[in-house]
């Protein structure tokens, strides 16, 4: 579910969209790419953001314009929605302080080793400030939906005791779990080119803030521990099947490609409700939210005025 505690990540420190003359330059500063009422995103903007997803890419993706396209269009509907919810955060009068965005950045730093932090930056040629923008927002989305949907969730002992007896093989029924990170990307390619980054050395959870497609991107892939029944087959088994320590080859399902690193791997005992209850608030909380998401986000795209220039991208 949304982690309030810690954001995704992406660096640089220096940055130059390459190819672009001075004249494109001052034109994609002027085209909107994106129009929430008064909230405006530039084409200048929206290379600059998709930057990182770019240089994810090998040499053959890179060059193949359909696949460039493709992977544009679809981070262009991830901004969209993200600019809907900023709108919101307008009207709600809500902002992120600065204490709250050196905070955020602080408990980012500390998932790296010494120099690690600055090293992606030089790595992955991402400006700082682009980046601390694109946290801030981020933050700023999370605080609009913890105020607008978590704050209407409330759940009873009942509810608790009802799903945990629904559920009662998934939340202890099994020996095992395991404490893993997960990277899902939509190219094996990309998923391949990511592995060998792996193999040589490379921090697993700056890969998965940087290319990761799953929600837990935003945590370093962190998906905490799962418990066996909670994942498709498909995921489950290669998973479980790996040691402490370890990190999976790339794993093709119908959801796309994935790679796993096991951090911990664990025998179970049987629980009680007792050591299952913040589990089981989370898992309700989280599907309440899934639920109500895209009916509120629907409803705030009615009510702004939203203009989407894609022709332009």
């Amino acid at each position: 579910m949304i982690n309030c505690k810690k954001i995704a990540i992406g660096l640089i420190v220096l940055y130059l969209i390459s190819g672009c003359s001075d004249k494109h330059d001052t034109l994609a500063k002027s085209q909107a790419v994106i129009r929430v009422d008064d909230r405006v995103l530039t084409l200048a903007e929206f290379n600059e953001y998709f930057e990182p997803i770019r240089m994810s890419y090998n040499k053959e993706q890179a060059e193949d314009s359909a696949t460039v396209h493709e992977a544009r269009l679809r981070f262009l509907l991830q901004l969209v929605e993200e600019m809907i919810i900023l709108r919101r955060a307008d009207e709600l009068d809500l902002h992120i302080l600065p204490q709250e965005l050196d905070e955020a950045v602080r408990d980012i730093q500390k998932a790296y080793p010494e120099s690690g932090f600055e090293s992606v930056f030089l790595r992955q040629a991402i400006a700082f400030e682009t980046w601390k923008k694109r946290l801030k927002h981020r933050l700023l989305v999370e605080k609009v939906i913890r105020k607008e949907l978590l704050k209407e969730i409330s759940i009873t002992p009942e509810e608790i005791k009802n799903y945990y007896d629904k559920h009662r093989k998934e939340w202890g029924g099994h020996e095992e779990q395991v404490h893993a990170r997960h990277i899902l990307v939509s190219s094996e390619d990309q998923a391949k080119k990511i592995l060998k980054r792996l193999q040589s050395g490379e921090e697993f959870a700056t890969l998965a803030h940087l290319y990761s497609i799953a929600p837990e991107a935003q945590q370093g892939g962190d998906l905490g521990y799962v418990v066996r029944g909670q994942l498709p087959r498909c995921l489950e088994e290669p998973l479980f099947d790996l040691e402490q320590g370890a990190v999976s080859p790339v794993i093709k399902t119908p959801y796309g490609f994935h790679i796993f690193l096991v951090i911990k791997k664990e025998k179970m005992r049987e629980p009680d409700i007792e050591d299952w209850i913040e589990r089981i608030k989370e898992s309700i909380q989280q599907e309440r939210l899934d639920a109500a998401y895209g009916p509120w986000l629907a409803g705030l795209r009615s009510r702004y005025h939203v203009e989407v220039n894609e022709d332009i991208i």
